[in-house]
């Protein structure tokens, strides 16, 4: 005999409806204690027992509602594609209408004009440097781009635009090699970026595709796998907000590991544009009230569960740095009738980029080619065009 029944299901609409059809199935005579923790830490799980709640009926009833949505518009879609849909799995509430998606998508690409148009990309040097740039323009004449022409039909709709052929961009490429080239104007603009915010679930399958080369069942496998052993909080969410507790424990180790300079006056507070987002959750990050830093664990784990909790480390601690500043720079170069440009930008001041930086897990190289971008020239300042080539678009 038992005196209270604790249920301690998945913290997300699924493990609520599993918590009640759990009940409605034994009708247990006793009192039913309903735990919710978002990772299996000593600490949580503790502080779930002593915060034990009823089952929340909205959060079943949102469950019972995408039940109904998979039999009525979900199955129908898979019994139509089960012949060739991999593994005959459900189409499902969510893919029924991404299918609906590809299918408009697809109408508006056969209706689609498609238009061929060239440009040019140079080459100059500067101080043995080089400056990689596009043409613009020719006797104050834009050159078509890809928003001179209707998204949806592909008619060019750009005024006062030139549209060059195959031979006109090479016989131009080559008639502007030998020409003389100053720089005629240069902008600086300083900018502030803002880091990003945690992971949540969708977010976490887009980084990891990215940069660890997983699919998304991979991804979200290992995820499990590092929230079953304790590492990481529930990986099934769509809030990116943070508890005090990983607040504070992301200050403290920003602080530690960066220095003050990186830490800003107070916390950032991430709130979801989403209105159906469940904010009562945590965004991923790693559990526990101080973060372990994924070296120390790294013989724990395999090298897929490493890599992602290494990203989500990097993700959870640059969440909470300082925005990066950054300057701008456009150079305009000209022969007095052509007019080239080029863009870069110079990190002025690193912030969350010595924590994580898009598209690569070394900071220090990515801040190194970012600063290499342009190199300094002055206005009306001569540069040598090393090369001119013309790129076919469509």
């Amino acid at each position: 005999d038992v005196n209270v029944i604790y249920i301690a299901t998945d913290p997300d609409r699924e493990g609520e409806a599993i918590a009640w059809h759990l009940i409605d199935e034994l009708k247990p005579k006793v009192p039913i204690k309903r735990m919710v923790f978002n990772e299996i830490t000593k600490n949580a799980v503790l502080d779930s027992l002593n915060n034990t709640r009823e089952i929340n009926m909205d959060l079943v009833n949102a469950q019972e509602c995408r039940r109904f949505l998979d039999r009525l518009f979900g199955y129908l879609v898979s019994d139509k594609l089960r012949f060739n849909v991999k593994n005959k799995l459900s189409a499902g509430r969510v893919q029924s209408p991404a299918l609906k998606i590809l299918v408009d998508r697809e109408k508006q690409r056969t209706n689609f004009s498609i238009s061929e148009y060239w440009n040019l990309e140079g080459n100059f040097s500067y101080n043995k440097e080089l400056i990689f740039c596009k043409l613009v323009s020719i006797k104050g004449k834009k050159l078509a781009t890809g928003n001179s022409f209707n998204r949806l039909t592909g008619e060019l709709e750009a005024s006062n635009t030139i549209i060059l052929d195959s031979k006109q961009a090479g016989d131009l490429a080559v008639s502007l090699s030998n020409n003389k080239w100053k720089v005629v104007n240069i902008e600086n603009k300083p900018k502030t970026q803002n880091p990003y915010p945690p992971f949540i679930t969708s977010t976490l399958q887009q980084e990891g595709i990215r940069k660890l080369h997983m699919n998304s069942n991979q991804i979200m496998r290992v995820a499990q796998s590092l929230y079953e052993n304790g590492y990481i909080t529930y990986m099934r969410t769509d809030s990116i907000h943070l508890s005090s507790e990983a607040l504070n424990a992301s200050r403290n180790l920003i602080k530690d590991k960066f220095g003050n300079k990186y830490l800003p006056a107070s916390p950032r507070l991430y709130k979801s544009k989403s209105k159906n987002a469940q904010e009562a959750h945590e965004a991923i990050r790693p559990a526990g009230a101080s973060f372990v830093n994924p070296v120390d664990i790294k013989n724990k784990l395999t090298d897929q569960e490493y890599k992602l909790y290494d990203l989500i480390w990097k993700r959870t601690i640059a969440s909470q740095m300082k925005s990066a500043q950054i300057e701008q720079t456009k150079l305009t170069i000209s022969d007095n009738k052509h007019i080239f440009t080029a863009s870069g930008k110079t990190i002025v001041f690193p912030g969350f980029l010595r924590a994580y930086v898009e598209g690569s897990d070394d900071p220090n190289a990515n801040l190194d080619d970012m600063e290499k971008v342009l190199p300094k020239v002055s206005k009306s300042d001569s540069l040598d065009c090393k090369s001119i080539v013309p790129k076919q678009h469509f």
